[in-house]
């Protein structure tokens, strides 16, 4: 894979468990012009997990984002941040994940990008390994010196992550649109007392079980506004569900959170 010339690469690098490092390369340019996709590229390098993991960055308002590379991650975008999801990570040596992020053309100035990887080890030992931020500059000079279209139509069959309310057709909102609160991933199908037992702690709400591949998408609840599931989330977050997080359908279709607010709200 080719990184032109204006690319920075930031290398932070963490101790763990049995003398192993771990290392997470941040590959992406310093300036980002406001209008354009930029590629964000990040390698988690000996990752030695095997178990659940979970990899994000925050970004500010105005941002627009595409999905990359997932390297089987579940892949979400919500709330400003980006984030990937593993139940099991794969067994690879280096695992390599992206995304494309475009700043609204009326942003200036610069902004941080840090991160995290959360991860569990031993079965139920968690990590986390923080790093960053590093500064990138917001500037309408500069220029994204690969072939973007292409990357971009790569992409293409996975809609970016924001949608403007003049975008909303009157068709789109004669579907029902409702808000669940996902609470596990995981290669097994089980039953609702199974699934508390291992999130340690009851759901008020009944279940929706949904395939992915060879995965079981475990959610909760029913609302049709954001602001109740939110409220859902923060009370599964304080009983220690720490990484549950809100999704949105559009009858059986997932559609991003912006959109599902667009339509709801």
């Amino acid at each position: 894979m080719r990184f032109a010339a204006s690319t920075i690469l930031v290398l932070f690098i963490c101790q763990v468990a049995l003398s192993q490092e771990k290392y997470v390369n941040v590959h992406t340019m310093p300036e980002w012009p406001p209008g354009s996709f930029v590629p964000v590229r990040i390698e988690i390098i000996n990752p030695l997990i095997g178990g659940f993991a979970r990899f994000y960055q925050d970004l500010p308002q105005g941002f627009t984002v595409k999905k990359g590379q997932t390297a089987e991650s579940d892949f979400y975008w919500d709330n400003n941040q980006v984030n990937f999801v593993w139940v099991k990570t794969p067994g690879y040596d280096t695992i390599r994940i992206s995304y494309l992020a475009k700043a609204d053309e009326s942003l200036t100035g610069s902004f941080r990008l840090g991160g995290k990887l959360d991860y569990v080890i031993n079965g139920d030992e968690r990590k986390t390994l923080e790093f960053g931020p590093v500064i990138i500059h917001l500037d309408k000079n500069a220029r994204v010196d690969e072939d973007i279209e292409d990357i971009i139509a790569e992409t293409e069959a996975e809609p970016a992550y924001t949608i403007t309310a003049d975008t909303v057709t009157r068709e789109e909102q004669e579907e029902k649109v409702e808000f669940r609160v996902q609470v596990a991933i995981s290669s097994d199908q089980i039953s609702k007392p199974e699934l508390e037992s291992r999130i340690g702690c009851s759901l008020k709400y009944g279940i929706t079980v949904l395939t992915a591949g060879n995965m079981y998408k475990y959610q909760s609840g029913n609302f049709a506004k954001y602001t109740e599931a939110s409220v859902y989330l923060d009370e599964l977050k304080k009983m220690g569900v720490k990484d549950a997080f809100i999704v949105a359908y559009r009858g059986r279709e997932q559609i991003s959170i912006e959109l599902a607010r667009t339509l709801t709200e």
